[in-house]
């Protein structure tokens, strides 16, 4: 029953008290802190004790009875009511509900016990012991007439358990019928050892008692409204999450729609720009091709369908290489607006991307533009603008963007950000 976590030393001891022609052996109880009626216990006899016999275990019980089959023998069998046996296992560290485990199963063998020994075995309260010590001396001398008590006055002791012990024995008693019955049955079989002045509770523990009770009256009513406020709080809390929440998601689409509006805007002004150069440059060259004013007189120019079919071959071939020149323009142009914003973010490091790869260095063209190569050839062979930014994880953690052929940097400044894209 969990005894044996707690040295047995602290809880039970047994003597023997040998008179003219009488063994009597003192048996203690589990739980029952026996020094508290030392005194006592010494005035049955002058002799030292002997022998010494716990009554803890079924073994112990055993043991005792073979020493009561003799004759001339006796035994003084000391137990603990419930609220002192807790006193003494919570000083030893034992948990409540094993001390009271224990002490029920102890119990249940005392009754036992008791019952069958009626005559050579006395039960004595430790409780009564301790305040009628007196008593206690006279009625071992009635008991067992062969030992003669010391004549030295015994003073009463007044010791009585805490109040939390005394609470948690009446919870414990009045919880638990089985309990209750062990206890009225242990008190039934116990010799009757009537203080001449029986302790009652004094007015002033019995004022802080009801004080006690009325605090925790108005501590339980406070908890209520506590509680019941904790409960409004919550709800309105967690509506506020809610509409933040709500709030949240759609500042995020405004700001993915705003991004996008954005990135829309400036895709039509380079076009724009680029339509513009265009144009410009188309009306330059059409102004190039008209015939210089002369005095003299010359012939005719043919018309349209007088022209040589070389002529107009001429024409159309000429036309899509200018197209061709104006497109190649206008993308040059578009790659180092695309780099100028690379080299302006902070996750660009052209010092750094140079003294990282020595190849981009040494070519002319991209060693004084390096986020160039960066946006034409870098981010897709996997190098990075920076120690702050990855290519390959970036790719690797978007594949659409990988598919559509974008730069890893690019596309996170001009969308990815906005749209909170992964970086690895």
């Amino acid at each position: 029953m969990g005894c044996s976590k707690v040295p047995a030393a602290h809880f039970h001891t047994t003597l023997h008290f040998a008179g003219a022609c009488m063994n009597l052996t003192l048996a203690i109880a589990a739980l029952c802190n026996w020094r508290l009626a030392e005194t006592a216990l010494v005035h049955i006899s002058s002799a030292l004790p002997a022998t010494a016999t716990p009554l803890e275990t079924e073994l112990h019980h055993q043991q005792l009875a073979g020493i009561l089959a003799k004759d001339h023998t006796g035994a003084v069998v000391l137990y603990a009511p419930l609220e002192l046996a807790l006193e003494h296992a919570m000083a030893q560290g034992m948990e409540p509900s094993q001390a009271i485990a224990l002490w029920q199963h102890n119990a249940t063998l005392l009754v036992r016990f008791c019952k069958q020994h009626r005559g050579k075995a006395a039960l004595f309260n430790l409780a009564d012991v301790t305040a009628s010590p007196e008593l206690f001396k006279a009625l071992c001398a009635q008991l067992w007439p062969q030992v003669t008590p010391n004549s030295a006055l015994i003073p009463a002791g007044h010791h009585q358990p805490a109040l939390l012990y005394r609470l948690l024995a009446g919870y414990w008693l009045s919880a638990t019928p089985s309990l209750l019955s062990l206890s009225q049955q242990l008190a039934a079989l116990a010799q009757p050892l009537q203080p001449a002045l029986a302790p009652q509770p004094a007015a002033e523990e019995l004022n802080r008692l009801a004080a006690d009770y009325q605090a925790g009256q108005k501590a339980r009513q406070q908890l209520a409204e506590v509680e019941e406020k904790l409960e409004s709080v919550t709800k309105e809390r967690d509506q506020a999450l809610a509409s933040i929440s709500a709030i949240t998601k759609e500042r995020d689409a405004a700001l993915q729609s705003v991004a996008e509006t954005a990135a829309l805007r400036q895709e039509n002004s380079l076009l724009l720009e680029q339509l513009f150069t265009v144009q410009e440059e188309l009306e330059k060259h059409l102004l190039a091709q008209q015939p210089v004013a002369i005095t003299t007189a010359v012939k005719p120019e043919p018309t349209h369908a007088e022209q040589p079919e070389h002529a107009v071959h001429h024409t159309g071939r000429h036309t899509s290489s200018l197209r061709r020149h104006f497109k190649k323009r206008a993308e040059k142009k578009r790659l180092q607006q695309k780099a100028a914003e690379l080299a302006a973010s902070s996750l660009f490091n052209g010092d750094w991307y140079l003294a990282q790869y020595p190849d981009v260095a040494a070519d002319k063209q991209f060693a004084t533009n390096p986020a160039l190569h960066y946006l034409k050839c870098g981010g897709f062979e996997g190098r990075n603008p920076s120690p702050q930014f990855n290519s390959r994880d970036y790719l690797d953690a978007n594949p659409d963007v990988a598919a559509a052929g974008f730069n890893p940097l690019y596309h996170y400044l001009r969308f990815g950000q906005a749209e909170n894209r992964p970086l690895y």
